[in-house]
Order: C-alpha cells, then structure tokens, then sequence
C-alpha cells in the first residue's frame, strides 16, 4: 500500500493506490485544503495513510459518500479524535457497515463499521452541496474563497460511461447543473486528480450525458435491448463488468435509463418523448 503526497498550491493530494488497485488500473485520492482532509481513502491504505496524515496534520475532515474507497478511513479518525463532518444519512450506512461484494474487498477492503462517537466539525471555512446520482448521499465540497471544487465521484472524466446498479444519470445531471452555477476555476476529481478548467469540463459532461441519455431512451422507445444499446451507443461493455459480477458496467447505464422511462407515463412511452433532448 502506498499513499503518494502531490502539490498543487494550496492544496494536497493524497493518492492511494494497493496491490489490487493498481491491478485494475485504479488508485483514489484525498485532498488536504488549510488543514481539512477531504475524503479518507480506503481501508486497505489505512497505515500509509495514518502516517501521512500525522506528517502532514489534519485538524479536521469531510466526507464525499459512504463508498469504501472514500470512507474507508472514517473510524481510524474518529478513533484518533479528528473531527468529522459527514452527512447523518452517510454516517448511518458507516454505522451499519453493508456488505459489498468480492472485487470491492480485493481491490479496496472492507472497513470496520463506524462504532467511535463522531467529534461534529462545524465547517466554518467551507460549504457542502448535496450532489446526489453516484450515491444518494453523495456531496461536493465547494471553497469560494478560491473557487475550487472538490467533487468526490460527481464527475469522474467527460465520457465515463461505467456505472453502479444505483446510480441515476438523472439525478447526477441535474447535481452538475447545481455544481457548474458555482463557475468554479478549479475541480479536484477523487480518481482523476486536478481539472484546471473545471466549468468547461462540467459543461462537456452534462451535454455529453444528457446527449447519450436522450439516444438510449430512443432506442428503448424503438425496442432496442440492453445489450444491443450498449454496443451501439456505448462502445460495448467493458472489462471491470466481467470482473465485478456487473455490479459496475456500462449496461447499468442503460438499465437506469430503462426504469426512468418505464415509470414514465404511458403517453411518454408511446411517444418515446426523451427526457433530456
């Protein structure tokens, strides 16, 4: 396990990579902003981890989403006495510690449930958006003071087409749209790293996704199927779909997009009306 230390003027990155991260070509950061650790890593990188932040100083945190890659130091700081600030619906999932699947474990391990009372951080310097669609209690850290944008798992690159079984690209549109009124000069991605020209990237991924929703709902009002959605307008399926058991694939994309339109109104269905044009 190691935890590279990266510099970006005000800001310091965190990246945490593991044997089985680097196997699957992932690795997921933190950012440290005036003392405030943003996101905690995953489990696996707990000691590396640890002995960063003690090097470094931490005087406080704040999480994105309960995701183990995200969370997965949450107790180890309550357990040291860092104060944390945390959605309570985030904190309850932590708490109850819900089981996720093989490749999860592998890859990022399985953190202990949340059992330290929690030292409430009151975040005087920084805001909180609730940005939900990746996870529903995903949030984004907003510092106007230099209008940087810290943003989990919202965006995650322009045309990233791989999904969780619950995510929303509905709801995850509308949370751009919350996020790209800020104007933010700066975003730091929790897997991608800094993206200097942050309202433009935020622009390219709404109008991408809403585009590629507005093609699947087409071709679900014409009967296409999952599979052959996925071939034609997302490039086909992707490797990481075989390994997770399709917990995390591109056809997940189009499932969600399939329950939005058949909870649609039957007038909607038959006129294959699209929701995003």
């Amino acid at each position: 396990m190691s935890v590279r230390i990266e510099r970006y003027d005000d800001v310091i990155r965190l990246r945490m990579r593991s044997f089985g991260a680097r196997a699957v070509g992932l690795d997921v950061s933190a950012y440290l902003l005036r003392g405030i650790l943003i996101d905690t890593g995953f489990h696996r990188a707990r000691g590396a981890l640890e002995t960063a932040i003690s090097e470094i100083g931490v005087r406080a945190a704040v999480v994105t989403h309960w995701h183990e890659d995200h969370a997965g130091n949450v107790e180890l700081l309550a357990r040291r006495g860092v104060p944390l600030f945390l959605r309570v619906d985030t904190a309850s999932i932590l708490r109850r510690r819900p089981p996720i699947r093989l490749y999860r474990r592998v890859v990022w391990g399985h953190p202990p449930p949340l059992r330290f009372a929690v030292r409430a951080y009151a975040l005087d310097e920084l805001a909180v958006i609730h940005t939900p669609g990746h996870s529903t209690d995903h949030q984004v850290v907003w510092d106007a003071a230099s209008a940087t944008l810290f943003s989990g798992d919202l965006w995650l690159g322009v045309r990233a087409r791989v999904m969780h079984e619950d995510e929303d690209p509905y709801t995850l549109i509308e949370s751009l749209r919350i996020v790209i009124a800020l104007e933010p000069r700066r975003m730091f991605d929790a897997h991608r790293g800094l993206i200097p020209n942050a309202t433009d990237a935020l622009r390219l991924k709404i109008d991408w996704l809403s585009d590629v929703v507005g093609q699947i709902e087409r071709h679900i009002a014409e009967g296409w199927t999952d599979r052959a959605i996925v071939k034609e307008t997302l490039g086909g399926e992707e490797p990481v779909a075989v390994f997770s058991a399709g917990e995390y694939s591109r056809r997940n994309l189009v499932r969600a997009v399939r329950r939005r339109v058949e909870t649609a109104s039957p007038v909607h269905r038959k006129r294959g009306v699209a929701f995003f044009g």
